[in-house]
């Protein structure tokens, strides 16, 4: 396994598709994104550029050890995906999920965008969930009250 780890990396990184630029400084919020265990792709809206994914990927938690986890690193992947945002009464967020059936061709798509006042200093937990063939995504301040996002088309203006 451990010889093959240098050509794993190397596949994988030419596989990883992200753009987002997160920005630095006192003046900006955090998001966390988490799901019900459902792998997914975090993407923040960046105004004329579109969504952007994130650097990291959301997880299913993993049921190994430190191998395990080593791997899920390597590929760019974790359980919680923490981020910043500019602050802006129009913060645009979403995540895209694309899974494989099992034994089968079928695939099961979505993609599902919030729109939210980010205010600087203040950290968003944005919770993907997955279930019955139908996409949720909810976001929640540090106090867990609801951030009164709406949905919102998958545009970025």
């Amino acid at each position: 396994m451990k010889r093959f780890a240098p050509a794993l990396v190397l596949v994988l990184a030419g596989c990883q598709n992200f753009g987002y630029q997160a920005p630095y400084g006192d003046d900006t919020a955090q998001i966390t994104f988490t799901s019900n265990d459902t792998a997914a792709q975090p993407a923040i809206c960046v105004p004329g550029k579109g969504f952007q994914s994130t650097e990291y990927s959301i997880a299913q938690k993993p049921m190994g050890g430190d191998a395990l986890n080593d791997l899920l690193e390597t590929m760019k992947k974790s359980t919680e995906v923490t981020t910043t945002l500019a602050p802006s009464s129009q913060t645009r967020v979403g995540i895209i999920y694309n899974q494989k059936h099992p034994n089968s061709t079928q695939r099961d798509r979505c993609r599902v965008a919030l729109q939210f006042e980010a205010v600087a200093g203040e950290h968003y937990q944005a919770v993907f969930n997955y279930s019955q063939a139908q996409c949720g995504l909810s976001i929640t301040d540090s106090q867990g009250q609801s951030a009164d996002a709406v949905r919102v088309d998958w545009e970025c203006p």
